[in-house]
């Protein structure tokens, strides 16, 4: 996976000052579906935060998408909008970042200056079993012997 350049993470609820949570549920979505951008609306915002993305078609986007997929079995890139958690932490919706290595970073923003009091994070389901259990475009994480060194 080193030749791959893959950040993709799950922002499950992130609390900011005020206790404002960001918890996606003001975002509708259909049942097990996500919007990665494809509606050009540039992002999405929930409490306090702008979350943007950058969509130029589904095999390239880049920052955030927000999902409510719940998959946590089938492992390669379709896959790629689901957590390993299977949902959010107490919301039907979390929201996914990506960073293209063309794009540059994924950042989120606020309404000016804000206390970030914590936030849930994991992996996305693509992500968990590329690293257990290697696919086409890497090797699991360790190696045959379990002692390769890897990172993410």
């Amino acid at each position: 996976m080193k030749n791959q350049i893959l950040l993709f993470f799950s922002l499950i609820a992130l609390t900011v000052s005020a206790q404002q949570v960001a918890d996606f549920e003001n975002i509708v979505l259909d049942p097990e579906s996500f919007n990665n951008g494809s509606d050009l609306s540039g992002g999405f915002a929930s409490g306090e935060a702008y979350f943007p993305t950058d969509f130029v078609s589904d095999f390239n986007w880049s920052g955030w998408a927000i999902s409510n997929t719940t998959d946590v079995t089938t492992p390669g890139f379709m896959n790629q909008y689901s957590a390993i958690t299977g949902s959010g932490f107490g919301s039907t919706n979390y929201a996914l970042a990506f960073q293209n290595y063309l794009t540059g970073e994924t950042a989120m923003t606020f309404d000016g200056e804000t206390a970030l009091n914590g936030f849930y994070i994991t992996n996305s389901t693509y992500a968990y079993l590329s690293m257990l259990n290697g696919y086409s475009f890497a090797k699991k994480f360790g190696g045959l012997t379990g002692i390769d060194p890897d990172f993410f």
